[in-house]
């Protein structure tokens, strides 16, 4: 079995997740999320990795042993057949006490009441935010993969116009979507941080679903198939006239990209085509002002003056989000935020999705989004597809 991430990419990872440990003054990090243990050991085997401040880590396997001796570049990988084995696994790699970083943003309280009974003599502590500041900035091999889940949705213009046709229904079109790009490579499963965060490909909506609210922390959100998956695609039939705006998520080797694009089935009212337009200038602007040193929330705030006077940027009413972009990589809901507070400087390497969005009551959504990494010389589009609403 070949190997996904490079030895080195690894031990970069490793290095400044250990120099993050240090600054947070903790010992050692457990770390088990499926998508942190990934980035920091190449394999997503059910397994929990021992990270000390100093020394070596350890790789301890539940389930599969073979594949994660195959995919992870690290010396020490061993089985692990009960949690009982734990303080054992850790006193041998020389931690015997101090503070024991979790991620305490994902762990669920049955499993960290059970570490607490295990771990007497540590004093448990959050590395969450530790792992997310690694994470924050990505390697060119990162950007690499990002680029080609980016190049992925070029084509998503062209699959529309293929077989976008009247009475199609929402559902219909997010499934024609959805095989080609699983034909691309794409991987499906779309992960995100946030609890309850279930994504799947993204949004396919047209008329007035694109201003269906719901619970979801999207400005986006839809009708959804029933009310237990309350949000995305509908059976409702696309009728002419009416905005169809396709959010979707590109995937390659585990790395994310974010695009949306606006379509209709013949000319869209005056007012819709003015909206979409402007969202673009909003786009544009904002990109435009993003380069390392700026904080985030002046991006926001720059979007929401340029949004005025509509009423619909981001959400109706109470249901408007406070954000304009996320970052992105291995799971949708990454640092940095283009968000209200969110006063962290970008920086070179940074991967984020900006996404200008105006809904209106009964009729629905127009909007755009493109993914860009922050440079030296300011924020590169990764995403290329054509930009312009498509009347078709």
């Amino acid at each position: 079995m070949e190997r996904a991430v490079p030895r080195e990419e690894i031990e970069r990872r490793l290095d400044a997740f250990q120099a993050e440990l240090v600054a947070g003054n903790l010992d050692a990090a457990l770390v088990v999320q499926t998508t942190d243990v990934f980035y920091l050991s190449g394999t997503a085997q059910n397994a929990h990795l021992v990270v000390p401040a100093e020394g070596e880590p350890v790789l301890c396997v539940r389930k599969t042993l073979e594949r994660a001796l195959a995919e992870s570049p690290l010396e020490r990988i061993q089985p692990l057949r009960s949690l009982r084995e734990l303080p054992g696994v850790l006193l041998a790699a020389g931690i015997r006490g101090g503070r024991l970083g979790l991620e305490l943003d994902v762990l669920p309280a049955a499993r960290y009441l059970d570490y607490a009974r295990r771990f007497d003599g540590f004093e448990l502590a959050d590395c969450s935010e530790a792992v997310r500041r690694v994470r924050l900035r990505k390697s060119a091999w990162e950007i690499e993969r990002i680029a080609a889940a980016s190049e992925m949705l070029s084509h998503v213009p062209g699959w529309v116009a293929d077989v976008l046709s009247p009475g199609m229904t929402e559902l219909e079109l997010a499934a024609e979507l959805e095989r080609q790009l699983r034909r691309a490579g794409h991987q499906g499963l779309c992960r995100m941080r946030a609890f309850n965060g279930d994504m799947f490909y993204g949004v396919v909506v047209a008329g007035p679903s694109g201003a269906v609210p719901g619970g979801t922390d999207t400005p986006l959100v839809g009708s959804g198939p029933n009310a237990a998956i309350a949000k995305g695609s509908s059976r409702r039939p696309i009728g002419r006239g009416e905005p169809v705006i396709v959010d979707l998520v590109g995937a390659w080797d585990g790395y994310l990209s974010d695009q949306t694009r606006t379509f209709s089935l013949g000319p869209l009212a005056a007012h819709l085509r003015e909206a979409h337009e402007r969202t673009r200038e909003i786009l544009h602007r904002v990109a435009a002002e993003a380069r390392p040193g700026v904080p985030a929330s002046r991006l926001y705030d720059l979007a929401i003056e340029l949004a005025d006077p509509y009423d619909g940027f981001m959400g109706l009413g109470e249901e408007r989000v406070s954000f304009v972009g996320h970052g992105l990589g291995l799971e949708i809901d990454e640092p940095p935020f283009l968000a209200r507070g969110y006063d962290e400087p970008l920086e070179s390497g940074m991967v984020f999705a900006l996404e200008p969005k105006l809904l209106f009551p009964g009729e629905g959504a127009v909007g755009i989004e493109n993914t860009y990494v922050v440079t030296d010389d300011g924020a590169q589009a990764l995403t290329s597809a054509p930009e312009e609403l498509l009347e078709l």
